[in-house]
């Protein structure tokens, strides 16, 4: 198998069929090589499992379902990564959609590294009714390497988000599982994929934005208490990323003065949002 898509869900019945249906649609921009859906059921209780049974006998695609009884999205991937057969990993949420051309444009910068690289892509709003977080818009690729740019002025996390990320399994062997401590339905609310990101950079692994590789986010957040609670789960997962990684590697306190002034500023301004 080349290529392997991990899809982790938990009571999103609705929300994965648009998810599913776009992922199709993206495989069918890439010819010449087998390709797989890897869907991972954390405990879900909205009927998601007969959704899921239902879309595989109609798909076209080799479709697996897993089940993962113990909560957690960091678990669920690495159930996810365990089930799948892909020497090319990629990872998207359940609330979104991949553009028509992504496992394309995914498959065309792989094929041109020649260097380990975890990668990521520009994050869009799937409705323009919520409220601009869990974004990255930015235009212009990036590519963070310790040993040739090293942190300035940002953590190296802030380079891509986990609802649009890929590497080659080579990549995962190397770095070992996401840690099952971090993000939604763990101790820290937050933080898995930004964790896995610092542990490519520190272990020299090269961490590349391309702004042509697009997903589309339906997270359905449009109230001020929503967002509150999205920041506070950030703040917790930073707080404790920074607690795990900063004795070995001091050049984080830059980054954590800055993310510091950046939340008090995000306290301060109404409606703040970050990406």
């Amino acid at each position: 198998m080349d290529l392997s898509i991990i899809v982790c869900t938990r009571n999103r019945r609705d929300a994965l069929k648009g998810c599913l249906d776009s992922i199709a649609v993206s495989m069918s921009s890439v010819s010449g090589m087998s390709k797989e859906i890897v869907v991972v059921d954390n405990r879900s209780r909205d009927g998601t499992r007969d959704l899921l049974r239902s879309w595989a006998a109609g798909a076209d695609c080799a479709t697996t379902i897993v089940d993962e009884g113990d909560g957690g999205l960091a678990r669920a991937r690495n159930t996810g990564v365990a089930a799948s057969r892909g020497k090319l990993l990629a990872f998207t949420d359940d609330d979104c959609r991949l553009s028509r051309t992504h496992l394309r444009d995914l498959v065309c910068h792989d094929g041109a590294d020649t260097e380990s690289v975890l990668r990521g892509g520009r994050v869009e709003l799937g409705n323009p009714f919520d409220l601009p977080c869990t974004v990255k818009r930015d235009i212009k690729r990036r590519r963070i390497d310790r040993h040739h740019d090293p942190m300035r002025d940002v953590a190296p996390g802030g380079c891509i988000l986990g609802c649009n990320m890929a590497m080659r399994r080579t990549v995962f062997d190397k770095l070992g599982p996401f840690d099952e401590r971090f993000g939604a339905g763990a101790i820290f609310k937050s933080g898995e994929d930004t964790d896995y990101i610092l542990r490519a950079y520190f272990s020299g692994i090269a961490v590349e934005y391309v702004p042509d590789m697009v997903v589309y986010h339906f997270h359905g957040r449009r109230k001020p208490h929503e967002l509150a609670s999205l920041l506070s789960g950030y703040d917790e997962g930073n707080g404790a990323l920074y607690a795990k990684f900063m004795w070995r590697h001091p050049e984080l306190i830059r980054p954590l003065y800055w993310d510091i002034r950046n939340g008090v500023r995000e306290r301060g301004t109404e409606g703040g949002c970050r990406a």
